[in-house]
Order: structure tokens, then sequence, then C-alpha cells
């Protein structure tokens, strides 16, 4: 499946565990079982005065903070982290507070590894914990080069540093689009919806008529995330993407942005997330990302709460 088709047509959310074990229920059973015994000994041998909870992962709170906000169901989360395996090894840390932290909406489905959304369930904002993750729920058989081994059970250190609004998580992206757009002296941006700005390059053949509700467009493009200088998706001329007005499936930035135009108009089109992948997963560490989409796992390339850039040229209007 192409890059282009995926584009257009995936399903923007997916759980990631089932598809990286893919293993027999006898066998998942084996691996919870090694795995817990793995680190009730670690716990045992390091003193560790730690909890263990029912899904399988023990925890400790090293910063309580009883008048934090709660984090429940679709919240969106900000932590900093620090990712070991067992033996101490660094896969990643992310505990630069000076920095925006890493955010995601509180699900079952909205981060890998998985665990980081059961420890933060437990959590309110301002707490630090310590948590000792079995490989079933962190990076099961996945590996990446000498960064993740598979079947790696973990040390995460977590900081619940903030949890955002809906409304909060839209001026956020907005205010990205308008200093992207400033930084960069781009004339001529119009926001044509909410969270959606679009300049028209080029108007086109003005002797035909501008695409309607239920037309149906046909296109080459570039898609960025927003501040990137690699191209995330394109198109080639042996597979163009054809869209019908209202009816893309969700991807309002289309929709929106391919509206009113005519055969070979060239337009740009910066649109929030929640306009275009609100459903993408955040992963962790965001290097192995592209790693899991090249082999097979139902992940979007473009990443969750950015802003994207689409560059057409509309090849025909019908």
């Amino acid at each position: 499946m192409s890059h282009l088709y995926k584009f257009l047509t995936i399903s923007l959310i997916a759980m990631l565990f089932s598809s990286c074990l893919r293993e027999s229920e006898s066998e998942l059973e084996r691996i919870i079982a090694r795995d817990d015994a793995i680190l009730e000994r670690y716990i045992e041998n390091n003193q560790i005065n730690a909890t263990r909870t029912q899904s399988g992962f023990f925890y400790e709170k090293t910063t309580q903070n009883p008048d934090g906000a709660e984090i429940q169901n679709d919240d969106y989360v900000g932590v900093y982290f620090e990712i070991r395996s067992l033996d101490g090894q660094l896969v990643k840390s992310y505990m630069d507070e000076s920095k925006e932290p890493i955010i995601f909406k509180q699900s079952m489905d909205g981060i890998w590894p998985v665990v980081f959304a059961y420890a933060a369930g437990l959590s309110r904002v301002g707490e630090e914990l310590m948590v000792y993750a079995p490989s079933y729920l962190a990076f099961g058989s996945y590996g990446y080069q000498q960064l993740i081994l598979s079947n790696s059970n973990l040390v995460i250190r977590l900081k619940i540093a903030r949890k955002y609004t809906l409304d909060e998580m839209k001026a956020r992206e907005k205010e990205m689009i308008l200093d992207y757009i400033e930084a960069n002296d781009l004339e001529g941006f119009e926001e044509i919806a909410e969270g959606i700005f679009r300049r028209i390059l080029d108007a086109g053949d003005t002797e035909k008529n501008p695409s309607v509700n239920s037309s149906v467009v046909v296109f080459d493009f570039e898609l960025f995330q927003l501040g990137d200088s690699q191209v995330t998706f394109d198109s080639n001329p042996a597979s163009r993407p054809s869209i019908t007005i209202g009816s893309t499936g969700g991807l309002q930035f289309l929709d929106r942005g391919l509206l009113g135009v005519r055969q070979d108009a060239e337009i740009e089109v910066i649109a929030y997330s929640f306009a275009a992948y609100d459903r993408s997963i955040q992963i962790i560490p965001s290097e192995i990302r592209e790693d899991l989409f090249l082999k097979g796992e139902q992940i979007d390339l473009v990443r969750p709460f950015t802003p994207v850039l689409l560059k057409a040229t509309i090849w025909s209007v019908l």
C-alpha cells in the first residue's frame, strides 16, 4: 500500500500493541509470566517500594501533588520523561522543562507505549512517578537498532506537567500557524474556516468552473508538517489523488482548502491538526514513527498536535 493511498484512506487511529506482538494467546501468556517474574525480581533486588497494578506495571510516586488536577479520559496531557531499560541503557530522555512537554490524548489509543496512558490515569498534574513496565505494556517484540531491544522491560521516570483543554490546544496550534506565517513573511493567507488558512498563488483557468460541493477534484500535492523542510507525503503523475468535496472522511482541510478552486490553480493550505490528522497517535520516542510506518503499522507519519502545510496544483475539477 503506497504512502499516497494511506494518506487518503487509512484509519488515523490504531492500537499498536496487538500488531507489534502478533503472538498467540499461549505465547502471550508465557511473555506475561516471564516479564512479571523479571520485574518482581528487579523490584525486590533493588528494594523499591512500588505498587503493582492490575494491568501489570509497578509504580511509585516520587513527587505527590494531592491538590493537582486529576488526569481523566480524553484529557490532553503534557509530560516529561526518561526511559531506560532495566540494565540502565538510555532509550530516550525528555526532561528539559524549558521546552514544551510532549502532549498526548489520555486514552489507550492516544499514545504508544500504552503504559504512559495507564500511569497518567493514576496521576495528578505536578506529580512525578517511577514506572516499571513489562514489555507487553511497552514496545512488545518491536526493536529498533540499538535504541530499543525487543521484549524489553523498562524503567520510566514520568512527570505530569500539565493538562490542556480542547480550546487551549486549538489556540496553541493557531498561534503556531500565525507565528509561522509572520516569521516567513507569507502574504495572502486567509482563514477560510476555523484553523484552516489558504492562499491562492495562481487562480488557474478562469474560464473553467470552480469546485463546489460534490465536485471531484484531482490534484498534485506535497504535504509537510509545519516548519519541516522534508516532505511527509507527496503525489506522483502515475497516481494522482482525487477527492469528492464534502465526503473526504473527516479531512476538513482538504474539503475546505479545495473548495472554490479551478483547474490549474496553485494553492497552499495550512491547517491545525483538529481539521486534519486529529486522531494521529503520539509515538515515544518520535524517532521510531517512520520505522513503524514502514513496517506496516497502522499509524500516520504525521505527528499529532502539529499543523500541516499542503501545497497543491489542481489537475482537474469534474
